[in-house]
Order: structure tokens, then sequence, then C-alpha cells
């Protein structure tokens, strides 16, 4: 059957898991669960991988612009049962088919009957359960596997996209939501603002500003599923049978396989071919609603996708040339780095050497300036054990030449006493006073002898013998001043 418009509705992929050891949880995999065929034992065909997907919005318009209502979703979302499913749109990739068809909760994911969606005008999700053919596209399967792996960087890529059939349509205006927008139904309205709809190429928006989308109408006819790259936002989640599973499946059996081909799968250069179909596809959808022959779509389409596919090559030459240099400056810069390390090492025992260097030396002229100073305190005062016991103590908290001048300071005046310079000034003032109180002491006791000397030349010997022993213990007594001098010594006097 022909139909007029086609339309697209992309959302996420949810490939279910199938026993007790997936890695999503198991609250989110039982929503969907009730979608998966029921009639295959995946065990025993292991070729086979069951997945389940919230397809698209109900009451709620997509990021084309297009949406269907409650009624038409309702009447014809189990036609999607049993029509095949492809890569991009692609017709001649089939990998699988739909098994099953359902409704679920929007936001939530529960699965809601067809009497609790059929009356109600909020948006809901479509979701179907599909049957995914392991051998046909190993390379896609991969791809896919990767996509349902959280752990992964292709996590969440694959997205799926089914496509219907349609002839009538009326436009809602004002809101993505259908329940806020109102309906324009009028044949020449419609005719005059459709050029705003992005399926016309327009931005969607009317020329006040306001959304401006298509909504279905009449009968539609469901044609299948593609898996695609651009998912919709409104729909998140991807759920599967664990990678390493299907990899055992791949890698024993590859020997068994007819027409066996290399599995080691570029999945980056498989992410690239799916994009680039699926711009094709768009591109054919948008020259078709030009009305462009389809000899000159089909010319057209082949020419961008040689240039394409040309620019593709050289951008991955490009890019893997950029990879190459990038390893050698990374090896370059690790190479780098591991010098700097080893130098790094090398001046760090360095630096300890020179500083257990410098400690060591600092300690000797710590050593020697204490003697030092030892010596030069010691040599200018007069001191005792306790006293030199006091000095070491002080000297050994002077870190510097100033703090130790500052300390000598105070020491000449604390000490003053003890100072041998001022002991020996002071012993000459004394002696000098000794001298001289000596000298007065002889000068008086010179005129006493004299007149004693006297006294004894008028007086008359009597007897010889007597005489020459006085003179002789005379002769052996000390001197006058020797006398006073004794007399007045250091130690017997004090001078105030």
């Amino acid at each position: 059957m022909d139909y007029k418009y086609t339309t697209t509705f992309e959302s996420v992929l949810l490939a279910c898991e199938i026993n007790e050891s997936s890695l999503i949880s198991k609250a989110s995999l039982e929503t969907l669960a009730p979608l998966l065929p029921k009639d295959i034992d995946y065990e025993g065909n292991i070729d086979l991988l069951g997945v389940a997907f919230n397809a698209a919005v109900v009451n709620k318009f997509n990021k084309n612009g297009d949406g269907m209502d409650t009624a038409t979703a309702v009447k014809y979302t189990d036609n999607f049962i049993h029509k095949p499913t492809n890569i991009e749109h692609d017709k001649q990739k089939v990998v699988g088919h739909i098994a099953s068809a359902g409704y679920s909760e929007f936001g939530s994911n529960k699965l809601l009957t067809e009497a609790e969606v059929k009356n109600i005008k909020k948006p809901f999700n479509i979701a179907l359960g599909a049957v995914l053919y392991k051998t046909v596209n190993p390379h896609f399967t991969e791809l896919v596997e990767k996509s349902i792996d959280p752990e992964d960087g292709a996590y969440q890529k694959v997205s799926a996209s089914w496509e219907v059939g349609f002839n009538d349509y009326v436009l809602a205006v004002g809101s993505d939501v259908l329940s806020e927008a109102r309906i324009i139904d009028d044949p020449e309205e419609i005719e005059e603002l459709q050029g705003h709809l992005r399926s016309y190429g327009g931005s969607g928006k009317t020329d006040k500003g306001e959304s401006i989308n298509r909504l279905i109408m009449g009968d539609i006819y469901p044609l299948g599923i593609a898996y695609t790259l651009n998912p919709a936002a409104e729909v998140k989640g991807l759920y599967g049978e664990t990678k390493e599973k299907s990899k055992v499946f791949i890698n024993d059996k590859r020997d068994k396989i007819s027409q066996n081909n290399n599995l080691n799968v570029n999945n980056q250069k498989n992410i690239i071919d799916m994009e680039l179909e699926q711009t094709l596809n768009e591109l054919k959808d948008l020259l078709n609603e030009k009305k462009f022959s389809k000899e000159a779509v089909a010319n057209m389409t082949d020419t961008f996708a040689d240039a394409i596919r040309q620019r593709d090559e050289q951008y991955r030459k490009d890019i893997e040339e950029e990879r190459l240099a990038k390893e050698g400056k990374t090896k370059e810069y690790e190479d780098l780095r591991s010098s700097v390390a080893e130098l790094e090492e090398k001046l760090g025992a360095a630096n300890e050497r020179i500083s257990h260097f410098e400690n060591e030396k600092r300690a000797e002229e710590a050593v020697a300036s204490f003697n030092q100073r030892m010596e030069e305190v010691d040599q200018k005062f007069e001191l005792d054990d306790q006293d030199r016991e006091f000095l070491a103590s002080e000297l050994k908290s002077l870190d510097d030449q100033e703090s130790y001048e500052a300390f000598a300071s105070k020491l000449e005046v604390l000490w003053k006493h003890k100072n041998k310079e001022v002991q020996a000034e002071f012993d000459a003032q004394i002696e000098a006073r000794i001298d001289e109180e000596v000298a007065k002491r002889v000068s008086t006791a010179s005129e006493e002898e004299v007149k004693v000397e006297d006294a004894l030349d008028e007086a008359e010997p009597t007897d010889a013998a007597i005489s020459n022993s006085n003179e002789a213990v005379a002769s052996s007594e000390p001197s006058l001043r020797d006398k006073f001098k004794s007399a007045f010594s250091r130690d017997n006097i004090e001078i105030s």
C-alpha cells in the first residue's frame, strides 16, 4: 500500500537480559520483560537476542515535529508485530523482527494495559519487543552489546527508530504536548502553515514563535524498526545480555559458520557507516518531499555518498596519522618525564648531601665560635668554675654575632669587678698608695733614728764582745723600710 507520507519515531533501544546474571538492576528489567517473546528458548537458540524498548511517546511530539494521539496509537500499535528490523532504515540490512507490542508509563517504564491507556490524554510510551539475529551481522551485534554495557565508551549509542506510512495529518500549534496545543484541521490553513513544519524544511516555529507540529491522523501503516545512532531524549536507558556471553558464542562458533568473515570489529568505523547511512536516508526523504524524480534522487545520493566516503577515508587517514604522531609525542613526553624524574632524584640526593655538609659545617662553626667566645671572655675576666658553667650555658643559646655582642656588653657591667684590666689598674693604685704611705712612715722613723744614733754615739762601750754580737744581730735584721712595707701589704690593708 502506498502512503503519501512517512515518518520515524526514534528512541533508545533497551536490550533485555534473559537470566539472573545481568549487570542491570532486576527491577528495571522486570518492567519490560513481559514484552520479550515467550516461545523462544534463548539458551538453545544462542544466535538470538531478545530486546525491548520504549519506541515512541504518544500525545507528545518528537524532535521531527511528528506525533500521534491515543486513539491512533491504540488502533495500530499491534500492527508492528512481525515487521522487520534493520540498520539505519536500510531495508536491505534486516537484522531481526518485532515480536511483541504494548505500552509503558512515560518516565517510569511501568507497563500499562490497553485499557489503562485507552482514555488518557497525558504522554505515554509505545513499547515493543524484538528479536535480533546475532549471526546476520556480527559486527552490529557486538556494537549493540557495547551500547548496553555501562562500562563501555559506546554505551547508549544504539537507539530504536520506527517508521510509519500515513496519508492525513492536522496541525498542532502552541506546544509540543498534544493536550496543551490547539488543533488546526482546516485544509487551507494547513496548507498555509505547513511550510513551518520541520518535515517541510521549516524551523518548527510559526512566524509568532509558536511550536508547530504534525499530528498523524487516519489510517497508518507500520513499516518496521530501524536501529540507529540517533536517540530521542524522551526515553532513556539500555539493557541487555552481557558482552562476554555473546563473545563466547561468536568466537567458539565462527569456524562452524559457512562463509565466515573476519570478526575483528572496528566499532568506530561501524558507527561512522551507520551515521553515513542515516544521513543519506534523511537526504533521500528530503529530496523526495521536494518532488525530485527517483532517478535524480538516486544519482544525487550516490554522488553525495561517494564524496562523503572519499572524504571520510581521508579524514580517517588523517586521524590515524594524528594518532601515530600523538603516540610518538606521548612516548617523547614519557621519556622526558622519566629523565626529569631521574634528574629530580639525583638532585634530591645532591641536595641531601649538601644539606648534610652544611649542617656539619654549621656545627663545626658553632663549636669554633663557642670556644672562641669562651676564650675571649675567660681572658677578659677572672672567673671561677661556677662562672664558667654559667657562661657556657648562655653562649650555647646565642645564634649570631649580634646576640653575642649584646651579651658581652651586659657582662662588662655585671662582671666589671672581675675584669682583669680593671683589677690590674686597681692593684696598681693600691700599690702606689702603699708606697706613698711607707715613704711617709719611713721619713718619720728616720728622724727618730737619728736621735737614737746621736745618743748611742755619746754612750761609752762596756763590753766589746757584746757590742760585736749586737752589731751582728743588727746587721741581720730587715731594714725599717722593709718592715713598714710589710706592715702595709695588699693583704692586710683596705682603702676606702
